[in-house]
């Protein structure tokens, strides 16, 4: 086995963990994009991205026992380089919104903060009402 050769089934499960990081890449960059919008799908787009991490996951776990089978040179593979410089972009990028995500949420707490208060505050004032009665002389 040359330093660049791989089993058919490692190439296989390295070309399709490849497929899952470029996904999931993709989706970070749209939440990033997202993140100075006013971009209602927000939400949507983070459960999203879960599943597509679960799913990057799970195929690693086969992946990893694959590549624990292989040779060590496997690490100067293409794809394995690939792969690797895909999930070091994916960390890269994380660490960059991490800060920015940190901060909407201290923001939208700061906010939901303000209006609870002023819900407590405007529940102490009470409109009176006046009652004022007629009499009605007829019927008609």
């Amino acid at each position: 086995m040359t330093t660049n050769s791989i089993s058919a089934q490692l190439e296989k499960s390295l070309l399709l963990s490849i497929d899952y990081y470029q996904v999931v890449l993709q989706s970070l960059l749209q939440i990033s994009q997202s993140l100075t919008s006013t971009d209602s799908a927000f939400k949507e787009m983070v459960q999203k991205m879960n599943v597509q991490q679960t799913q990057a996951q799970q195929h690693d776990e086969e992946l990893i026992v694959l590549l624990r089978k292989a040779n060590p040179a496997v690490v100067d593979h293409p794809l394995y380089v690939k792969r690797t410089a895909l999930i070091t972009e994916i960390l890269e990028l994380n660490h960059l919104l991490l800060p920015k995500i940190n901060g909407m949420m201290a923001l939208i707490s700061h906010e939901l903060s303000g209006l609870k208060n002023g819900r407590i505050v405007l529940g102490g004032y009470k409109q009176v009402e006046r009652k004022q009665g007629r009499i009605v002389k007829s019927s008609a």
